[in-house]
């Protein structure tokens, strides 16, 4: 899967539902990506560069939709880690009485945790 394909696939998703981490990973993968073996670069355009970098957001749901939203997330997640070098850690709180659900994501490259 290329990551245009892979970010097209993500973005069907989890955009209605976590738009900060759609356009999280998007920046991981269009920006970022698998890295160059190319010297010369910026930190983190390197494929030796390890990079991480963090996005939060609070999110309203219904109370039924919250199992569904972090069912989305984790699939995310794992469809991330299998088709490219990023790994995805999701902090979260359960939604309160108002439905509000907050998330802390941590996007990952780095060879070596792989």
């Amino acid at each position: 899967m290329t990551p245009f394909e892979l970010l097209n696939t993500i973005n069907k998703e989890i955009d209605a539902f976590t738009p900060k981490l759609s356009s999280a990973i998007n920046k991981a993968l269009m920006y970022y990506g698998e890295g160059s073996s190319l010297v010369g670069f910026e930190h983190g355009k390197n494929e030796n560069d390890a990079i991480s970098f963090e996005e939060s957001e609070s999110i309203r749901v219904r109370q039924d939709q919250s199992p569904l939203v972090m069912l989305k997330v984790m699939e995310v997640a794992t469809l991330l880690e299998s088709n490219s070098s990023w790994r995805l850690i999701v902090d979260t709180k359960p939604a309160d009485k108002e439905g509000r659900m907050a998330f802390r994501y941590t996007l990952i490259r780095d060879k070596r945790i792989l």
